[in-house]
């Protein structure tokens, strides 16, 4: 399962759905009407529009948002949903892509699971943060401000985030991994490098670029969860080595295999 990943403004679980939630699926008028509230929410994130963002935020959370960092998204997408307590309560994992402001991401969008709760109120769906719990929200980590009497949570400083983005990242980029990161080819005796997807959700992969005389086959590109793909490499007589490249589609990942022709 993917872990927390506080990256500015998140906190990370889980990308897709459970086996176990196809008992446990929502009305579809339920499900619909939430996930048009959160597609507001968060299109009012990307557009900038802040002040029509609050109308979407509960009441006990209003004072929070006013004073929390508001993050501006540059896409999102609804990743998945778990609902609770007779589908009056719900938190969604986003993928919103943002700039980061720390070593090596300064310049490059990343897209990140982000976390978001909900809950229903006189029949309308709107985001909350149960502050009591000090629960990560998509406006930050919540901790305690120190000798802070609204015992409202504070935002954690930059140099946190950082640090905490790093580990997270390197967290979920083990989810899915190759048994093999060098492998040494010998003309006409192939080698297999198996991959396995150890994310709670299904991922997809691909193959970026070619090896100059070795050939490459991925036996299949959508893993589900514990599922494994198998990739198998031969080298010819013009074989040279080099670096072999698999992405993760959902996490933009690059897995690189380095390959050796004895």
């Amino acid at each position: 399962m993917l872990r927390p990943l506080a990256l500015l403004v998140c906190s990370v679980s889980c990308f897709a759905q459970a086996p176990d939630d196809l008992f446990n699926r929502p009305p579809a008028d339920i499900d619909r009407a939430l996930r048009a509230r959160i597609s507001e929410f968060y299109q009012d994130h990307v557009d900038g529009k802040f002040r029509q963002a609050d109308a979407l935020v509960a009441e006990d959370t209003k004072d929070f948002y006013f004073t929390s960092n508001k993050p501006k998204y540059l896409s999102f997408e609804i990743q998945h949903i778990d609902y609770s307590e007779g589908f009056t309560r719900a938190k969604a994992i986003m993928l919103c892509e943002q700039y980061v402001m720390m070593p090596g991401f300064a310049n490059k969008p990343l897209k990140v699971p982000t976390p978001s709760t909900w809950k229903l109120v006189d029949g309308q769906w709107y985001w909350y943060v149960d502050q009591n719990a000090l629960r990560q929200t998509p406006f930050g980590v919540m901790k305690p401000g120190p000798g802070a009497s609204s015992g409202l949570p504070v935002i954690p400083s930059e140099k946190d985030m950082a640090s905490q983005v790093k580990k997270d990242l390197a967290l979920i980029y083990n989810q899915v991994k190759a048994d093999k990161p060098v492998v040494s080819l010998r003309p006409g005796e192939p080698e297999q490098v198996t991959v396995t997807n150890g994310a709670h959700d299904p991922v997809t992969l691909s193959l970026t670029g070619t090896l100059p005389g070795v050939d490459v086959k991925l036996d299949r590109m959508n893993l589900g969860s514990g599922e494994k793909a198998i990739v198998t490499l031969q080298a010819g007589n013009t074989a040279k080595s080099g670096v072999l490249s698999l992405r993760v589609e959902q996490t933009n990942q690059v897995i690189a295999i380095q390959v050796r022709i004895e």
